[in-house]
């Protein structure tokens, strides 16, 4: 299988609309991946979608008596319909979620056809995964995740990539809201009798911003604020909207806490908190490293050599790995500008993302990853 009958595929799957929430795009797309999985010979399991998310898609190969591997990949997408123009330009393929992550589901979706198609016996079970919310934070499908990977001995995550890469770190999310609730009063007659939530969230928000320590890579960023009804009000309502990101599972509670313990500067206006972490942070351990050694001699092997690399935003690989299991990510279509109406893969290394996964699996499906960092 060639890059271009690799895209031919892919294109199905990218023409098929699907942001988060769009229960009707997804069920169509999982239509389509669940017609291509069948005949493979694998139990197929679609779990309907719930609190207003779409279907996710469970396909499991029986195999040998190794540990197993665990290949999950996300449907959703972020883009609205049509903002994306599907196009070509050279080398690179423009399309709505081509990179993330349509493209290395499919990619995932064809290492196993291929493996299937050669004959050669799976020295121990595969799952995939195929998911619908993960752009929210995978709030209906991180359980499911969780549970099908403490059943195998490695995760294998299919993310896009920028160049011949793979991830071995990511950074954990959380995501919290802050409400002030104060006193309103007429800002003219009464002013006095008021009692500010916009001056309080002021001054909460500077506290916010010293919490922010880039030595231990923690960041928290007051993304959104709103409060007040009108400028001859004194507001009695505000909030900001607050996002965190943490190097180390340990530094994310310590903001939580520091959260928790906010106090205003004013009895009369009271702060409440709502939110939490969403995702842990996928860590750089031995067992990744000895993964991320194992892709660069696959990788040197199909000509092209292999660069670790970590990201700031999260993943499903986040879950994985704190569900105890080894995990590498970043394995999908190499491309660029996700999230973007410049989204896109490159064409020509998609066979060699394939085989790079299709090797990959063959290798953790019977075998668990042990090494010592480097």
């Amino acid at each position: 299988m060639d890059s271009e009958d690799i895209l031919e595929g892919l294109m199905a799957w990218v023409e098929i609309d699907t942001p988060t929430g769009d229960v009707a795009g997804i069920g169509r797309l999982v239509d389509l991946i669940q017609s291509q999985l069948e005949p493979l010979g694998c139990d197929i399991e679609r779990i309907p979608g719930r609190d207003g998310m779409g279907d996710h898609l469970v396909a499991r190969f029986k195999g040998g008596d190794g540990p197993g591997v665990l290949v999950t990949s996300h449907i959703d997408t972020v883009c609205a319909p049509g903002a994306v123009e599907i196009r070509r330009d050279g080398d690179r393929q423009y399309g709505p979620g081509i990179a993330d992550m349509k493209g290395g589901g499919y990619l995932a979706l064809c290492a196993m056809r291929e493996i299937v198609a050669s004959g050669t016996p799976l020295p121990g079970p595969v799952t995939l995964i195929y998911n619908s919310d993960e752009e929210i934070g995978s709030p209906t499908s991180h359980e499911l995740i969780q549970v099908e990977a403490r059943r195998m001995g490695a995760a294998l995550i299919p993310e896009p990539a920028r160049g011949d890469e793979t991830i071995t770190f990511r950074k954990g999310r959380a995501k919290y809201t802050l409400d002030f609730h104060g006193v309103e009063s007429h800002a003219g007659s009464a002013f006095a009798d008021g009692r500010s939530a916009i001056l309080q969230m002021a001054r909460t928000i500077g506290q916010l911003e010293a919490m922010t320590d880039l030595a231990t890579e923690t960041t928290v960023n007051v993304g959104r604020v709103r409060g007040g009804t009108e400028p001859n009000v004194v507001a009695g309502h505000a909030a900001c909207d607050i996002d965190v990101r943490f190097a180390d599972d340990a530094l994310g509670h310590a903001v939580e806490d520091g959260l928790k313990a906010l106090n205003s500067n004013d009895p009369d206006v009271k702060i409440t908190l709502s939110g939490e972490i969403e995702k842990p942070s996928l860590a750089r351990t031995p067992e990744t490293l000895a993964m991320f050694a194992r892709a660069g001699e696959i990788n040197a092997a199909l000509g092209a050599e292999m660069i670790e690399t970590r990201s700031g935003g999260g993943s499903d690989g986040n879950f994985t790995c704190a569900a105890g299991v080894p995990t590498l990510d970043g394995l999908g279509a190499v491309g660029n500008n996700w999230h973007s109406p410049q989204e896109h893969i490159l064409v020509s290394p998609l066979a060699r993302r394939m085989a790079l996964l299709r090797e990959l699996i063959l290798t953790y499906a019977g075998t668990r990853p042990t090494g010592e960092t480097q």
